[in-house]
């Protein structure tokens, strides 16, 4: 199912329903790290994990296409440039499905702190990049468990570009769409669709937008305190509910 138009403008959620402390239900948190190419998500998945630890946290971190069944098809598919992008969605959806069941919803219940090194958008994103219909696509992924918390690492794509010293990978620069015969090139008009798609998704599936241009340091930060109020947020809940108990 293709769009007419590259950018969709369905009103509904997209995806995962909108984040919010507590959401999915569960005792855990559930922290997702999105962001386009080298916005630092790597970086900052690392340093959040260290900084929970550190303070004493169970933490399980699941990252795209890391499911058994579908990872190795999801990366031939990537590798294939007449890969059809709706039959590459299924894919993503099917590992996030499986590790949903398998990684996120059992360490939820277990009461640890699941990050997530992007979750349903990025592959959205990269779909409705290529022309897959948005409402399609909102569908497909709507199984996913809100999470606490979107931190999205908000780099343009001109400063995505800068950080790339080497050529970047032929589907991250959505090649396959003859865009630009210049990779780099490709690359900066693929990741414009890619920044409009995730533009659109922030406000209804409430990100935390965190400018993340700015040096290392200063970002880790930001991303540790927005963390560390989800969790104070969480704890808060938890005594209140605790309080009204015994009240009762």
């Amino acid at each position: 199912m293709m769009a007419g138009a590259m950018i969709g403008t369905d009103p509904r959620v997209p995806g995962a329903q909108p984040a919010r402390p507590g959401a999915h239900g569960e005792p855990g948190v559930l922290f997702v790290l999105e962001g386009i190419d080298r916005s630092g998500r790597s970086t900052h998945v690392r340093r959040l994990e260290e900084h929970l630890r550190y303070a004493g946290r169970g933490v399980t971190r699941t990252s795209l296409a890391s499911a058994l069944l579908s990872g190795d098809r999801i990366r031939a598919a990537k590798r294939d440039r007449r890969a059809d992008p709706v039959e590459t969605a299924l894919l993503y959806a099917a590992d996030l499905a499986e590790r949903i069941e398998q990684v996120v919803l059992p360490s939820l219940r277990a009461g640890l702190v699941v990050i997530a090194d992007r979750y349903c958008w990025t592959p959205m994103a990269r779909a409705e990049a290529r022309g897959v219909d948005a409402g399609w696509l909102d569908a497909l992924f709507g199984f996913a468990p809100a999470p606490d918390a979107v931190l999205f690492l908000d780099v343009d794509p001109e400063a995505s570009l800068a950080r790339r010293p080497d050529d970047p990978d032929p589907y991250e620069a959505g090649l396959d769409l003859g865009l630009s015969a210049d990779v780099r090139e490709s690359y900066r008009l693929f990741g414009e669709r890619l920044y409009a798609c995730f533009d659109r998704y922030a406000g209804p599936a409430a990100f935390t937008r965190i400018a993340a241009v700015a040096p290392v340091e200063d970002v880790g930060q930001r991303v540790l305190r927005a963390a560390d109020a989800v969790l104070a947020s969480r704890s808060a809940a938890r005594v209140g509910r605790l309080a009204a108990g015994r009240s009762g």
